[in-house]
């Protein structure tokens, strides 16, 4: 068995559109339906419901230590909270989070 794709894409070898499609795909059949690329998050639709927003999935993402957990849309709305409170250093920013 192949090894999975990294959770981050950026960090791939070879940072092209081919690569980047085949990790996203090989994330998607593995039902990783959530890639980060650098600061971005790719969320794709499984089509089917998928365990990853209860609550006890929820707590894991309140305080994580970046790149401790996999990409999660959780991930994102936690660090977002955290800067716009100042909690990452430099004091509070404003956040934007395009969807």
């Amino acid at each position: 068995e192949s090894r999975p794709p990294p959770g981050d894409l950026a960090s791939l070898s070879e940072l092209d559109e081919a690569s980047l499609l085949v990790g996203l795909r090989e994330r998607f059949l593995r039902q990783q339906v959530y890639t980060d690329i650098g600061d971005i998050l790719v969320a794709m639709n499984p089509f089917q419901p998928l365990p990853l927003y209860g609550r006890e999935v929820s707590e894991r993402y309140r305080h994580p230590q970046t790149g401790t957990l996999p990409p999660h849309i959780f991930a994102v709305a936690s660090r977002a909270y955290h800067a716009m409170l100042g909690h990452r250093g430099g004091g509070p920013r404003s956040q934007c989070i395009v969807i």
